[in-house]
């Protein structure tokens, strides 16, 4: 049976592996089907093509040739001016500088948990040895694409498999210790607003606040917690609602939210910290020049880059170790809450 596609259409690529799974069958009896070699019986090769076929795919069946091409490839995020943020610069500095001692070059690839086109093209034209995902999202089809490519890679941030390289801050533990310092200050009404709950990181800071809370034993107003401020626009509106519920402080979940939720109140004519005080659960550079400097989490940015670096150097060279790395933090008492 040959594959033919009417109007032009050349046919979308999809791996072995992939085939094999939608299909119920391993990845030697598809390999068998495509390419006439070994004993396989016309009905499952039949079944391939018509699969094939009928959903306008192209088998991926390029072999790896064995050499390295002495790339690798960062991951930056697809969505809207977020590869800009200077925490994803900093990692991608840092990464560069890493791999540029060690004769490597490094590819910039913008993708999102659900588009991955622009990674495809370098693994099927063997064109990195790894990669570096620089944040962690449920349901990326990047990790799960890699994994099937048998090509290395590293998270930062933190992933629910064993088999994935990680390196993380502590991002539970520094949230746990910032919230408790703010209860401390007996500071009542907390409002937390926070991105994507879909971003790993997120979910990691929040259950380091919850704690913060229940350690404390004290109720924590859920009507307070606002997610989805994905755009300055959210950010703004938030602080609207939340300037009329008479909050006390904003707790925000990132350096982008913080500096939204600081322009808002000044455009509302808001004091900081006399009428509303603000926390950021880290504190980069975006928030460098804030008038006045904001409490916050410090993590080292550039540090975390260079042991993600090395863990994949070492997983290219066949010492991948999957022991889970986790950094440390420092709380930031400022002027944004005195």
């Amino acid at each position: 049976m040959r594959l033919r596609y009417g109007n032009g259409n050349t046919g979308r690529k999809i791996t072995i592996q992939e085939i094999a799974e939608r299909l119920d069958l391993s990845p030697t009896t598809v390999s068998r089907a495509i390419s006439g070699k070994g004993r396989i019986s016309k009905e499952t090769r039949d079944k391939v093509f018509q699969f094939l076929e009928k959903n306008q795919y192209v088998p991926n069946t390029i072999k790896k040739t064995g050499k390295k091409s002495k790339n690798i490839c960062v991951l930056l995020p697809g969505e809207e001016g977020h590869a800009m943020l200077p925490y994803f610069q900093e990692i991608l500095l840092s990464v560069y500088d890493s791999f540029s001692a060690w004769g490597y070059g490094v590819l910039v690839v913008k993708a999102t948990a659900t588009n991955i086109q622009n990674l495809k093209p370098l693994v099927e034209q063997q064109k990195i040895d790894g990669a570096i995902f620089t944040r962690t999202i449920e349901g990326d089809l990047g990790i799960r694409y890699l994994q099937q490519q048998k090509i290395p890679f590293v998270v930062i941030g933190s992933w629910a498999e064993d088999q994935v390289i990680q390196v993380d801050f502590d991002q539970e533990g520094g949230c746990r210790d910032l919230t408790s310092v703010l209860l401390r200050m007996n500071i009542k009404k907390i409002a937390c607003i926070c991105g994507d709950a879909g971003h790993i990181v997120t979910q990691n800071r929040l259950r380091g606040i919850f704690a913060a809370y229940e350690e404390a034993g004290i109720f924590m107003d859920e009507s307070l917690l606002y997610t989805g401020a994905v755009y300055p626009s959210i950010v703004e509106k938030d602080v609207a609602k939340l300037l009329k519920k008479g909050v006390e402080c904003i707790l925000c979940l990132d350096d982008n939210i913080c500096l939204g939720v600081i322009n808002a109140l000044n455009k509302n004519h808001v004091k900081i910290p006399g009428d509303v005080k603000v926390v950021s659960c880290y504190g980069g550079r975006l928030l460098a020049n804030c008038y006045p400097p904001v409490t916050c989490l410090e993590f080292d940015i550039r540090e975390i880059g260079g042991v993600a670096s090395k863990k994949l150097f070492d997983a290219i060279h066949g010492n991948a170790d999957y022991n889970k790395i986790i950094l440390g933090y420092n709380v930031l008492i400022k002027d944004s809450t005195r």
